[in-house]
């Protein structure tokens, strides 16, 4: 029973999370394609359920599948970064992503329907299970079969890489892209997703490992199929988790971008770099715009009266950063006089983020520790302490 439990367990996760992502009220391209590849999960699961609960007829006919899903599973991923960070809408030019698993799937079920009874038998029970009585030589079928499992683990292993690098590429340059915009990142950069595809690569070396050594070894030790179970339903569980409450993506963040376009001024006079700064500057300490939790560089380029990529480049050029941390960096100066102030020790930590420009507590004492090394609290007792 409890071999059973493990067995299936994934697909329960993958079909919970799928069922949530489509009921979801604030679904988007990002969360319809997650459910869609959480949906592949489900089967790709199922095709394990049947091998570890040796259901050989059955296996056969979903073999080809499980090729399919396994190998599309790191593409398809890699593109749902991609509706997160750079593609608005769905494209079905990216549908090459999954040729390798398309391709390999289609050469294994073409080869099986041309193995006589006797070649699948050898080919499951000799090859896949590893039981006794089955020894080379092999059919020409059979030996296709094999060369198909040594391309799978190549292909597999080179798209998890390749999956992993270019998704965090991705990341970072969206990432970065926020923080050159907002000054407020909650809840918009998607540092939980970075992450999650360190998790992959634990997954991905669960099922490479698995590959490895050879799926009937689980299947024969029946309690060690716990490890990959468990390890790939906390993977599924993270995807979905993460992935449900991701309601800021490149839709939402492309929208804000148009917004401020529509708000430029045609004719842009080209303000000297020097004045920009002095401007700028001004328009920090005296007027102190960062007060605002909202504030994006498109405000500031409206009060500056330039354009946003101008702004941005004095920003990077001149004082060496992006938008989102000069202005929290201010915000953090304003905040330590108000935490050094003994007349106003009465305001509490969140009146004094709200002051400062902080959108919540958490973003203000995440953001102080990074740039101080010690919480509000701490720096407040630190100089009441010496006062």
């Amino acid at each position: 029973m409890v071999y059973n439990f493990f067995s299936i367990m994934p697909i329960f996760v993958a079909l919970f999370w799928v069922v949530t992502l489509l009921i979801d009220r604030n679904k988007n391209n990002s969360k319809r394609f997650l459910a869609f590849f959480l949906s592949l999960s489900v089967f790709n699961y199922f095709a394990h359920w049947l091998y570890f609960n040796h259901q050989y007829s059955f296996y056969i006919v979903f073999d080809g599948l499980w090729i399919f899903t396994s190998l599309a599973g790191y593409p398809l991923y890699y593109y749902y970064i991609r509706l997160l960070t750079t593609d608005t809408k769905i494209n079905l030019r990216w549908s090459w992503l999954i040729l390798p698993a398309t391709l390999l799937s289609v050469f294994s079920i073409v080869v099986y329907q041309f193995m006589s009874p006797q070649e699948k038998e050898i080919f499951i029970q000799g090859i896949l299970y590893h039981h006794p009585g089955y020894s080379p030589p092999f059919s020409t079928l059979i030996q296709l079969q094999m060369l198909r499992l040594a391309f799978f683990k190549i292909i597999f292993a080179i798209q998890v890489v390749l999956s992993v690098f270019f998704g965090l590429k991705l990341i970072k340059a969206y990432n970065l892209e926020i923080k050159r915009f907002y000054s407020q990142t909650h809840k918009k950069d998607l540092r939980q997703i970075k992450w999650l595809l360190i998790f992959f690569i634990l997954a991905a070396f669960i099922s490479f490992t698995s590959n490895t050594i050879g799926k009937d070894y689980f299947a024969e030790n029946n309690w060690l199929l716990a490890i990959p179970s468990a390890m790939h339903s906390l993977y599924l569980f993270g995807i979905g988790y993460v992935g449900s409450r991701l309601d800021f993506t490149i839709e939402h963040f492309q929208h804000d971008i148009d917004e401020a376009e529509t708000m430029k001024s045609s004719k842009i006079p080209m303000i000297p770099y020097n004045q920009v700064k002095k401007n700028l500057i001004k328009l920090l300490e005296e007027d102190k715009i960062y007060a605002n939790p909202e504030l994006r560089i498109s405000d500031v380029t409206f009060l500056l009266n330039t354009n946003r990529t101008y702004v941005s480049k004095v920003i990077n050029e001149e004082f060496k950063t992006n938008f989102s941390d000069l202005i929290n960096s201010y915000r953090i100066a304003y905040s330590k006089e108000m935490l050094s102030d003994v007349s106003i020790k009465s305001l509490t930590l969140s009146q004094i983020a709200e002051n400062a420009g902080f959108s919540n507590n958490s973003t203000f004492y995440r953001i102080f520790k990074e740039k101080e090394g010690i919480s509000p609290g701490d720096y407040r007792k630190r100089h009441v302490k010496f006062t």
